[in-house]
């Protein structure tokens, strides 16, 4: 187990905050300039996504600059996490009988543990880092 694995983790974890603070105050922004649910939601997502790659890339992963190519790598792992986040969200409901509050749990859970395993396994290696 790679020595600075817990403080990194603690790092991508802070930075989690951040964004989901940022995208409430977005939301919530345009919420009180009457637009719409989705329309506000759709924002507030986009600017946390947009603050996770650029706090992520230079605080947590310690790179000096985020680039358009690793910005499409680190949206796709995103996605990829939240898919899974939703497997497990309705396999934790429906199969499992676990209430509300526990489904969201595990599938969030399960959201920040494979959105940070494939992050710094695959996005920020000294491999991917020397891709130009």
């Amino acid at each position: 187990m790679e020595e600075r694995l817990p403080k990194i983790f603690s790092a991508y974890m802070l930075v989690g905050i951040a964004n989901t603070i940022t995208s409430i105050i977005i939301i919530m922004g345009l919420l009180l300039l009457g637009i719409s649910d989705e329309v506000a939601n759709f924002f507030g997502i986009a600017g946390g996504i947009f603050q996770s790659i650029v706090l992520n890339t230079k605080f947590t992963f310690g790179q000096k600059y985020v680039n358009l190519h690793k910005s499409l790598y680190f949206f796709l792992i995103l996605l990829i996490a939240y898919v899974l986040n939703l497997i497990v969200l309705y396999i934790s409901k429906n199969y499992l009988d676990l209430n509300s509050a526990l489904s969201q749990l595990a599938g969030i859970s399960c959201y920040i543990l494979i959105s940070f395993y494939l992050l710094k396994r695959y996005l920020f290696n000294k491999q991917f880092l020397k891709m130009k």
